[in-house]
């Protein structure tokens, strides 16, 4: 009988230079001690890379390209390395192992989706780890093609353990909540949309965060020409500036309960009873076919212009000091009136 070659005996091997396997077998079956650049590129689920122990140390890189899989006995990410994922939406974990233990960076190949996010609806969870026992520790940084992320974005990849500990997912979500998890930013509450064609629909809950960074956790700041439209009720207590284009509240609760700022364009698109505080130089703009009280201490400047439904004020004051323009069939005043000029 011919005897095995040593690697397929459990030798070590040591990746050293820049190696690129493109084949499941290539690396035999035992253990790989990764010093430099090993890239893992088979392409192909069906052709996973099978080996006993895998130690990257720091300095090093282990890539696993598109569609390429791992399955190892003991992942070992030490301090100071990197491990790169290309990852789709379709495929499933990067890597199988019995024991994995994380450290270093990882770094996203690619963007976490490719196609055009307009809503929370498009935010999707790539599968990246499946260990058999609870994973150890966790990467101290997650960059995007090497790079790190526009602190500035509303949408984070962060990297996630569901509760056993035993899979790690990238996780599309809002900067929002970025503290919550490992993310590749700091979580904040400004939502920049820079292009007048730029709207972006926020269907998830905004509630108070206990964030680790600058901003308090609990206030919405919109800023960019484009639109940004809230359709849960939330419930976040810090308030909310509209500095620049446009802001859409599809929900009476949708700004929460803290004051408004507006220096640009709120437009409420519903009905019932908005007690928030309006202040600044902007506009209201009340639109939608349903009824909308406006109770609260309003000061803003910008005017109101009634486009469609109905819109009460509880008395005159609540409309601003700027002029009222209404288009659409009935605009009531409980106490006091608007003038002629300003219908």
């Amino acid at each position: 009988t011919r005897r095995p070659p040593p690697r397929a005996r459990g030798a070590t091997t040591t990746a050293d230079g820049t190696p690129t396997a493109t084949a499941g077998g290539a690396l035999g079956s035992g253990n790989i001690d990764n010093r430099a650049y090993l890239k893992l590129d088979a392409a192909s689920a069906s052709d996973p890379f099978i080996v006993a122990d895998l130690t990257t140390h720091s300095g090093a890189t282990v890539e696993i390209g598109a569609g390429s899989t791992l399955q190892a006995n003991t992942l070992n990410q030490q301090d100071g390395s990197t491990l790169t994922a290309d990852l789709t939406a379709t495929s499933g974990p990067a890597i199988r192992a019995k024991n994995v233990n994380l450290d270093g960076t990882l770094n996203v190949a690619s963007p976490a989706s490719q196609e055009p996010i307009r809503s929370t609806d498009d935010l999707i969870s790539l599968a990246l780890i499946e260990s058999d026992n609870a994973i150890s520790g966790d990467f101290d940084d997650i960059t995007i093609n090497g790079n790190a992320m526009n602190s500035d974005a509303f949408i984070t990849v962060v990297g996630q353990k569901n509760v056993n500990d035993t899979h790690y997912d990238l996780v599309e979500t809002l900067t929002w909540y970025a503290d919550r998890y490992n993310a590749a930013i700091d979580a904040h509450g400004t939502f920049n949309l820079a292009d007048a064609d730029d709207s972006f629909t926020v269907n998830t809950v905004l509630e108070n965060v206990d964030a680790n960074s600058g901003w308090n956790g609990q206030s919405l700041t919109k800023t960019g020409a484009g639109t940004l439209i809230l359709n849960a009720e939330n419930t976040y207590t810090g308030g909310t500036t509209i500095s620049e284009g446009t802001l859409i509240a599809n929900n009476v609760e949708a700004l929460g309960t803290g004051n408004v700022t507006d220096n640009a364009t709120l437009e409420l698109n519903t009905g019932g009873d908005f007690d928030n505080a309006i202040s600044g130089s902007g506009q209201v703009v009340k639109s939608g076919d349903k009824t909308l009280t406006l109770s609260g201490a309003n000061s803003y400047s910008g005017g109101t212009l009634i486009s469609d439904g109905t819109l009460i004020a509880g008395r005159v004051e609540v409309l601003g000091s700027g002029d009222v323009s209404d288009n659409a069939p009935l605009a009531r005043v409980s106490e006091g009136r608007i003038g002629a000029d300003e219908r």
